[in-house]
């Protein structure tokens, strides 16, 4: 399992690809007018935590290091690229309609002549557990909806695909919790406020 420690994870802004409801995974689809603009609104978020990343640590695809590099001018810190942190490589599905690869965006069907989600888990968990072991908590993790998605199933989850581009997630270490060990907690910003929720979509998935 991954080192229980403090960390951030943020999926990337809004892309050419999401807004055409189009399947990228690997595919290097860049970030949109709109995910720029998550991007800057969610700076705030990041200029207000208590407890700031000390570290960056994202995918080598340009949407989730572009998302990095301008939520960074907020904090100025290393940034660190890692290939294994990328989208699943969705095979024959990439650059299809979502209508087409559904079973993999609400399921776990291993995509054809794609990646398997065992094989998907697998490097996450190497690469996750390299930045948090390299690095100084708390790591931001910058990747894909996926990434969440993979996450859960390292730990056996089943969960959903419902996280939004550009929303940031805080992961607590919490001793009490056996099956997946964190709180988690997620960002919005309300009336011009940050606002810090208690989220159990990981909790919600535990049998």
């Amino acid at each position: 399992m991954l080192p229980s420690r403090h960390f951030y994870m943020i999926r990337h802004g809004e892309t050419e690809a999401n807004a055409a409801k189009i399947m990228a995974g690997s595919l290097d689809s860049p970030l949109n007018d709109n995910g720029r603009r998550q991007a800057q609104e969610t700076k705030a978020i990041i200029e207000s935590l208590q407890h700031k990343p000390r570290v960056i640590v994202h995918s080598h695809l340009s949407r989730a290091r572009d998302t990095a590099a301008i939520l960074n001018e907020v904090l100025g810190v290393a940034m660190h690229e890692d290939a294994g942190l990328a989208e699943l490589h969705a095979g024959d599905w990439e650059g299809q309609p979502y209508d087409v690869c559904r079973s993999l965006l609400t399921g776990w069907q291993d995509p054809p002549n794609g990646e398997s989600f065992q094989d998907f888990c697998a490097r996450l968990q190497r690469s996750k557990t390299h930045a948090l072991n390299t690095h100084d908590a708390p790591v931001m993790i910058v990747s894909h909806g996926g990434v969440f998605r993979g996450l859960g199933k390292i730990y056996g989850l089943e969960v959903p695909g419902v996280f939004k581009n550009c929303q940031l997630y805080e992961f607590m270490p919490d001793e009490t919790k056996r099956t997946f060990p964190w709180a988690v907690w997620n960002y919005r910003i309300e009336n011009g406020q940050t606002v810090r929720e208690r989220t159990d979509v990981f909790d919600s998935c535990i049998a």
